[in-house]
């Protein structure tokens, strides 16, 4: 009897483990990701990334731009510049999913693919390109992420150069220059490296929706409260959803809402990098 009983625990143990074998298979890219370097990373990014300069003369304070998991989109692009280009500040738009040549944007919005930790090598490389453009201050640059770029950008501060994601150590000049970082309804869940330490210490400014229903916000309210941020600006709407800030196909664009977070960014923009010498 024992031996049956064992035996029969023995094969539901095996059953059970492949069965959640069978569960991660789908998000074996994302898991296992392929090898990568900050060299390989600039050479993929180099034909993907796409700068707009304010009128006058530079070298501009510059906002680096990283797109959410459906991608860069000509509206996106739009929407951004509107609101940042008058005010004097240089963008440089990052597009992730173009230099990868992911054409179909859901298994990385599914986290099949392409996970943000994996995505902060995209940071360090687009601040090293942007290193080389003279029309760009390099010592004051700052990061924008919306939802997977978020992530991102927030993973990139975590890790502060060390090896991540399918990446070796790049070291802390990897973040030279970088002033803030602000995020828009960012991914704080598992497994954001955010909540394995905040790594470095800089100005950030976060815009969550108490209504979101693709990212939990109380997920990264749990993250901030762990981590201690010291220069964490916070800004909470209780009524908006996920991309409250522009027309999508969700459909939750609060124009009020946009203006005003659109004003705290401009301000915070202000602060951190006109006054960075």
């Amino acid at each position: 009897m024992r031996i049956t009983t064992r035996r029969t625990l023995s094969i539901l143990l095996i059953l059970i483990a492949a069965a959640a074998l069978l569960g991660l298979y789908p998000y074996r890219a994302a898991l296992l990701p392929a090898a990568d370097d900050l060299a390989a990373a600039k050479t993929r990014l180099a034909p993907h990334v796409s700068l707009f300069t304010p009128e006058g003369e530079g070298p501009f304070p510059t906002v680096l731009v990283f797109h959410g998991c459906s991608g860069q989109s000509p509206g996106f692009v739009r929407n951004v510049s509107d609101w940042l280009l008058p005010h004097g500040f240089a963008l440089l738009f990052v597009d992730s999913l173009a230099a990868r040549g992911i054409d179909d944007w859901h298994p990385v919005c599914d986290g099949k693919q392409l996970w943000g930790n994996e995505r902060a090598l995209d940071v360090y490389a687009a601040l090293d390109l942007a290193r080389a453009m003279p029309q760009l201050n390099h010592q004051r640059m700052a990061l924008l992420g919306y939802s997977h770029g978020g992530w991102s950008i927030l993973d990139a501060l975590a890790y502060d150069g060390a090896a991540g994601h399918g990446f070796p150590g790049i070291g802390q000049q990897a973040l030279d220059g970088v002033r803030g970082a602000i995020a828009f309804y960012p991914y704080c869940g598992f497994p954001a490296h955010l909540r394995q330490g905040k790594g470095r210490d800089l100005p950030v400014l976060m815009f969550l929706g108490g209504k979101d229903r693709i990212t939990d916000h109380l997920q990264c309210l749990s993250a901030m409260d762990a981590l201690d941020f010291e220069q964490l600006q916070l800004v909470q709407y209780g009524g908006a959803d996920h991309v409250f800030d522009q027309r999508s196909d969700l459909n939750t664009y609060q124009p009020r809402l946009a203006k005003d977070a659109h004003q705290h960014a401009q301000a915070f923009l202000q602060e951190t990098l006109k006054a960075a010498q």
